[in-house]
């Protein structure tokens, strides 16, 4: 037989996961399954009246040296859940503790994803009636940006792929997915530019102030979109 699980852990079950967003961070946070987590989140969705809205917490106090370690983590991935998991503590205590430089960071980074987004629509024309790039592209966008390859060096390396080495757009299928394979070249070719970083710079936020205009596309509607659920077919309802 299984551990039982003891009250107290099933009451924060939904409050955790509205907090930290997956199963599995759940279930690290409170050393069960993610199955356990999936099992308990359904009964709560099947009765949301036994769903507690409060857990009384106790409160944190972290040292400058704690806070500290919060802000290095945070600049280096760019993410206030993953900090929040390392050092076992909510991303809105995470956000607490950010700095003012920071804070500005999440709105660079914004802009990054987004001339990003832009680039891709430009290159590969409009996917679809309701998505202007794959939604394959966004996932591999954000996997890309987990493994330590950020917004704006994958926008950089489409161009150089594209626009230096002149690669074939057609041969690309549509799919962003060279990026890392040739990241190295990029990164080298983008060294020897060093001098010009600046006028890079500014191109790259003229460009973005351009497309936000010409483009009537908000790229943040098309991050975190759930996918329609498709209903089965019921066969037995098909005339023979």
């Amino acid at each position: 037989m299984g551990k039982k699980i003891s009250e107290d852990i099933i009451k924060q079950i939904p409050i955790l996961f509205k907090e930290l967003g997956t199963k599995k961070a759940v279930a690290e946070k409170l050393g069960i399954s993610p199955t356990t987590v999936s099992k308990y989140l359904n009964l709560y969705e099947a009765n949301p009246q036994s769903a507690p809205r409060t857990i009384k917490r106790q409160k944190i106090t972290l040292t400058e040296e704690q806070i500290k370690e919060i802000n290095q983590r945070y600049a280096k991935c760019l993410n206030m859940a993953q900090v929040g998991r390392e050092m076992g503590i909510t991303a809105a205590q995470v956000k607490k503790y950010l700095t003012e430089d920071n804070l500005k960071l999440k709105e660079k980074i914004n802009d990054d994803r987004d001339i990003l987004f832009f680039y891709i629509f430009k290159l590969f024309g409009q996917y679809s009636e309701e998505n202007p790039v794959n939604p394959w592209n966004i996932i591999q966008m954000q996997k890309f940006k987990s493994q330590g390859y950020p917004y704006r060096g994958q926008y950089l390396a489409l161009r150089y792929f594209f626009e230096v080495e002149h690669s074939s757009i057609e041969k690309a299928h549509g799919s962003i997915g060279i990026i890392p394979y040739v990241w190295t070249r990029a990164a080298a070719y983008y060294e020897q530019q060093a001098n010009k970083i600046d006028n890079i710079t500014m191109s790259i936020e003229k460009q973005l102030e351009q497309d936000r205009i010409t483009i009537k596309i908000n790229p943040q509607d098309y991050f975190g979109k759930k996918k329609k659920k498709i209903k089965p077919i019921d066969l037995s309802t098909l005339e023979e």
